[in-house]
């Protein structure tokens, strides 16, 4: 599956494609969406891989980056179930890159979290944002291959209409 996406927000319009990787849950592609909508004003790149400098050599790519000018990463967004040690790599490699990891519930970023602190070296640095109970579920019901989100979406906060479902959103940092 694939979500075709036309993104309508704070004033800006543009169109993407989040194209399902291998094995690529429908819940996965809905938290890239989310993802692409939280950080719209920061132009994200939403497929990553070994032809982006910031990614050159390195193992892992993330769901969605953003680059400073000179294509070190300034944000690197992981979403759903992370490897920890990949996270481990990435806050090393990557030391002035911002880390968050968006997870599908409060519950989800809570043992995340707890995870994260007892495997994961300075895992204070990764930032995990839970969606608030049942919104997520709502999200994703929300979807279809042909997506219009149309509204306004910056920091942790989505104040739009998905396919006419309308959303006012907060996601709570873990």
């Amino acid at each position: 599956m694939n979500l075709r996406c036309d993104l309508h927000l704070n004033g800006g319009n543009r169109r993407v494609l989040i194209a399902a990787r291998d094995e690529e849950t429908p819940d996965h592609l809905a938290l890239r969406l989310s993802a692409a909508a939280l950080f719209f004003d920061r132009e994200p790149v939403l497929e990553v891989g070994p032809k982006k400098p910031a990614a050159e050599g390195f193992e892992y790519y993330p769901d969605l980056l953003v680059t400073e000018p000179d294509g070190y990463p300034e944000l690197w967004v992981e979403c759903g179930n992370t490897a920890t040690n990949k996270l481990t790599k990435v806050i090393r490699k990557f030391s002035r890159a911002r880390v968050i990891v968006v997870r599908e519930g409060y519950e989800e970023a809570r043992r995340f979290r707890k995870l994260l602190a007892r495997d994961v070296p300075k895992s204070e640095k990764i930032e995990i944002w839970g969606w608030p109970p049942g919104k997520f579920r709502e999200w994703t019901a929300a979807l279809k291959e042909a997506n219009s989100l149309i509204g306004e979406a910056s920091g942790r906060s989505i104040n739009a209409v998905l396919n006419e479902t309308p959303f006012d959103v907060t996601l709570e940092i873990f």
